[in-house]
C-alpha cells in the first residue's frame, strides 16, 4: 500500500477509496510554504498511480483553509535576476496546480475557511469546490504587487468568465464565498462551516462507490484537454473514448447492474484500462524546477 507521510499536510485513505488531504499548518493558518508545495506535489503524484485512491478531498486544519503564501519565509523576490533565471524560474504554486490538474483522480475542495492568494488558486484545477458561505476569498495579487500565479490566469476565466476574473484580479478584493461575483466558482456554498467537509466527503463517496474511475478520468480529460476548435473535432475525440470504454469491463458491469437492478461493482483502473490514445495532447515542457515560493 502506498505510504502517505508528510510534514505540512496529512493524508488518510478510507475503505471506499476516498483520500482526505488536510493542509496541516494550523498555527500559521495553513500558510503555503515550500514544504507544503513539495508535499502537495508528491501527494498528487502518488494519488495518480495509486489504484486504491479513487477520489481526493482537500481541506484545512483549523478555522482557515489556506491563508496564502507564508511571507515569514520570504517574499516574491529573487537574489538572482539573470536572463537564465528569468527563463528557468518556475512558480511553486503553478507546480502544485499542474500536479493537481494532471492527476487522473477527481479532487474536491472543502473550503472550510479563508482561502486567499495561492490558498484559492490551488483549488482552481480541482474538479469540484464546496465552500463555507462566510469564508473569505481573495485573489489579492495586485495588492501585493505581483501578477496571477498557480496557472490561475488559465483556470479562473474558464471557470467564471473573463469579466469576473478581471474584476477579481484587478481589485484584489476580499469577498465572502457567498458573494454573487463568485457564483460560478463554487458548486455549493454552505451555511454551516461544519457541513462543508461533511458534504464534500459525501460527494466523494458517491463518486468512489457508484462510478467508474476510468470513465470519470476520461470525461474529465475530455472537458479540460479537448483541444478541438469545432464540435466535429470534439466528436472525433469523443468517439474514440466511447469505442474504447464501450467495450470495457466497467461498461459491461454498468449495463448488467442496471438491468439486474443492483449496485455496480467497477474494477477497471486508470493504471491499466485507459484508452490507447491517452494522453492525446502535447503539453509544453515545464521540467526546469528552480522555483522561489
Amino acid at each position: 500500500m502506498t505510504s502517505y507521510t508528510f510534514s505540512a499536510i496529512t493524508v488518510s485513505v478510507d475503505q471506499d477509496g476516498v483520500a482526505l488531504l488536510t493542509l496541516n499548518r494550523p498555527k500559521q493558518f495553513n500558510a503555503f510554504n515550500r514544504q507544503m508545495a513539495l508535499d502537495l506535489i508528491s501527494a498528487f503524484h502518488k494519488f495518480n498511480t495509486d489504484d486504491a485512491v479513487k477520489v481526493v478531498v482537500v481541506t484545512g486544519n483549523g478555522p482557515f483553509f489556506c491563508s496564502g503564501a507564508d511571507f515569514r519565509e520570504g517574499d516574491f523576490s529573487s537574489s538572482e535576476k539573470t536572463n537564465a533565471q528569468f527563463h528557468n524560474h518556475r512558480d511553486g504554486g503553478g507546480q502544485v496546480a499542474l500536479a493537481i490538474h494532471n492527476c487522473t483522480k477527481p479532487t474536491i475542495a472543502a473550503i472550510n475557511g479563508a482561502a486567499v492568494g495561492v490558498g484559492i488558486t490551488m483549488t482552481l484545477p480541482m474538479s469540484i469546490r464546496y465552500a463555507y458561505k462566510d469564508a473569505k476569498i481573495g485573489f489579492v495579487f495586485s495588492k501585493r504587487g505581483i501578477c496571477m500565479e498557480a496557472c490561475s490566469s488559465y483556470f479562473l476565466p474558464r471557470l467564471i468568465g473573463h469579466s469576473r476574473a478581471l474584476e477579481l484580479a484587478l481589485t484584489g478584493r476580499l469577498l465572502k464565498a457567498g458573494d454573487k461575483t463568485l457564483d460560478l466558482l463554487f458548486s455549493r456554498v454552505l451555511d454551516n462551516k461544519e457541513d462543508v467537509l461533511k458534504e464534500a466527503m459525501a460527494t466523494a463517496r458517491e463518486i468512489a462507490t457508484q462510478c467508474s474511475v476510468v470513465a470519470g478520468a476520461v470525461s474529465r480529460a475530455l472537458i479540460w484537454r479537448n483541444s478541438g476548435d469545432t464540435p466535429e473535432a470534439a466528436h472525433l475525440l469523443d468517439s474514440k473514448g466511447i469505442m474504447w470504454l464501450g467495450n470495457s469491463n466497467d461498461s459491461k458491469e454498468g449495463v448488467t447492474s442496471f438491468l439486474e437492478k443492483r449496485a455496480a461493482v467497477f474494477k477497471d483502473t486508470v493504471s491499466e484500462h485507459m484508452p490507447p490514445n491517452y494522453p492525446w495532447w502535447m503539453a509544453p515542457d515545464v521540467s526546469v524546477r528552480d522555483s522561489k515560493l
